[in-house]
């Protein structure tokens, strides 16, 4: 009897601890998956990455359209592009139009393209050692070489900074922004209106730094459209300048913008996810799913039905 009551209390022991290693390993499931990330604007270290869409669903832009002319980054790292080509936007060396996808010319020995962004008449693309190639329109030194001389073949810009790389890229009208690897933004072009974003309306052939975003504060996508840029910042603030012809900005005026200028709010509680801008208007996708959109709704395109 004592033997049987003896393997009992054995029995029930070795279960009850079995049971408690099964608890405390869920338990540490459970604290395990409540520590993984889950966050919607991702921080400077884990966004940085090659791209245009920082912070977004959509890391890399392989495929970008111009005013008269598009591009698309192969599986290979090369570029073909096709459309107009009347100051060299096609990259091929010419300014023959193209009806089909032409491959344009070489990047440098080893280089390749990870990601591409296409203004009206130029294009400028973000390369694997996160250097930036241009080429097409230079009328005011959108391309960034230093120079108002169009280029027909991808030309590398100007330094980005000592040691400083890209990590995304966006082309407006007749300017380029790009975010830099230490989480500054800069900026070359056109400038009559402060899309370059450095306090001045000067133009500038080679990549210039913008104002600051603030105490704290960093880019984590970028979209330049028409006459000026908006940036997503790592705590899901838009910051924008350049045009505010309409109220494009989204500050609540039809102002200029020199410096990047905080948007007006996106809602109680809602911050920005991804951002693309258009000629005079902005769209961003928010944290809940929702999109909202500012500045000239002529043709509704601010999708607010009005």
């Amino acid at each position: 009897m004592k033997l049987r009551i003896t393997c009992f209390i054995v029995l029930f022991l070795m279960v009850s601890v079995n049971l408690l290693n099964t608890d405390n390993l869920s338990f540490a499931e459970s604290l395990e998956d409540e520590e993984t990330p889950r966050e919607v604007i991702l921080s400077l270290s884990s966004s940085n990455i090659p791209g245009f869409q920082e912070g977004s669903i959509f890391t890399d832009t392989t495929l970008s359209s111009g005013g008269y002319h598009a591009c698309v980054v192969l599986d290979d790292g090369t570029v073909s592009c096709w459309g107009g080509n009347t100051e060299g936007a096609l990259g091929d060396g010419t300014t023959t139009n193209r009806s089909t996808p032409i491959q344009i010319s070489s990047f440098g020995t080893g280089r390749t393209t990870v990601a591409i962004s296409s203004g009206v008449s130029h294009t400028c693309a973000l390369l694997d050692d996160g250097s930036v190639s241009c080429w097409g329109n230079n009328s005011v030194g959108q391309l960034g070489d230093g120079t108002n001389t169009d280029r027909s073949t991808p030309t590398q810009t100007s330094s980005l900074g000592t040691n400083r790389t890209a990590v995304a890229i966006s082309t407006g009208t007749r300017h380029t922004c790009a975010i830099l690897d230490d989480a500054s933004v800069s900026c070359w072009g056109g400038n009559y209106y402060g899309e370059l974003g450095n306090g001045t309306y000067t133009n500038r052939s080679t990549p210039t730094q913008t104002s600051s975003f603030g105490t704290g504060r960093t880019p984590v996508a970028i979209s330049s459209g028409g006459s000026r840029t908006c940036a997503v910042l790592d705590d899901g603030t838009v910051s924008c300048w350049g045009r505010n012809l309409y109220g494009g900005l989204g500050d609540g005026t039809t102002t200029n913008r020199s410096t990047p200028t905080q948007t007006s709010t996106l809602g109680t509680g809602r911050t920005a996810v991804a951002i693309s801008s258009g000629a005079s208007h902005t769209c961003a996708v928010l944290d809940d799913a929702s999109v909202s959109c500012w500045g000239d709704n002529w043709y509704g395109q601010l999708g607010d039905g009005t």
